[in-house]
């Protein structure tokens, strides 16, 4: 989550050789009652010989998820597109702040779950914005359901500042023409968006369209700057996760500078 998920699931279903069903489909988390038979029916638009593909950005961070897939799909491919977990945290925050879910200030979040994390350890419950970015334990997790050379991970940092680059390798482990470039590569999704009213955003949310949509996109503050972490909780965010990055760099065989702040 908050990884660059919306912006790969674009790039991707621009691609002739890949048909990508709406994002967040979440079948393998909460729709899994629905059936194969409902899954197999959200591809029905491809065509043959296309490549299938969904992106719910929940999935590895849910064992259960991670177990369905295994069961279903053996033989999937899978992207995994991972962010410095600091920033990544904190971007989390931001948007369930923004939407009225969350009403503990950063730091308050992070004591609580830091707490819960020495005391019962990572795997308990109420840890949101860390756990999400304890990609050790996620990627040792996929790499046991599917095997090394069935996962894929995109760095998040390095597909803004090479897209084209970051899009070539993607194709080139899908098995399609790493030659394509689709036009909005590149182009930024999912800007950080502030709302006038809550109230109102949750009016909008019952309303039928097109008023609903409407009151929305209205309500909406979009091309604003997003906050700035604060360099006390970053440096202490970053000292939870370098242990975890070193870990990560030895999975996957080269250095994350990009995720080591003022240590870089």
């Amino acid at each position: 989550m908050r990884s660059g998920t919306t912006s790969l699931h674009r790039y991707l279903g621009a691609h002739p050789e890949i048909f990508m069903v709406s994002k967040e489909l979440q079948f393998f988390t909460d729709r899994f009652a629905e059936g194969l038979d409902w899954y197999r029916a959200q591809f029905a638009k491809a065509t043959t010989g296309q490549l299938l593909g969904e992106a719910t950005a929940d999935y590895l961070a849910r064992e259960s998820a991670m177990t369905r897939m295994a069961d279903v799909l053996p033989n999937a491919r899978i992207v995994a597109s991972l962010r410095n977990p600091v920033d990544r945290a904190w971007s989390h925050y931001g948007l369930l702040r923004t939407r009225g879910r969350e009403p503990r200030s950063f730091a308050q979040a992070l004591e609580q779950e830091i707490s819960l994390i020495d005391s019962e350890g990572p795997e308990t419950g109420g840890i949101l914005y860390l756990y999400h970015g304890l990609y050790d334990l996620h990627l040792q997790r996929a790499y046991r359901l599917f095997g090394k050379e069935q996962i894929h991970v995109a760095i998040f940092e390095r597909m803004v500042a090479d897209p084209a680059d970051t899009y070539r390798s993607l194709c080139a482990f899908l098995g399609v023409n790493a030659s394509f470039v689709p036009a909005n590569l590149g182009e930024p999704v999912n800007p950080f968006v502030t709302f006038r009213s809550l109230h109102v955003r949750r009016l909008s949310g019952r309303l039928p369209s097109p008023a609903g949509r409407l009151l929305s996109r209205l309500n909406t503050r979009r091309n604003v700057k997003p906050p700035q972490l604060d360099p006390d909780l970053r440096e202490r965010l970053q000292g939870f996760f370098n242990p975890r990055v070193t870990q990560i760099e030895g999975m996957l065989g080269y250095a994350l500078p990009e995720w080591r702040g003022s240590e870089a």
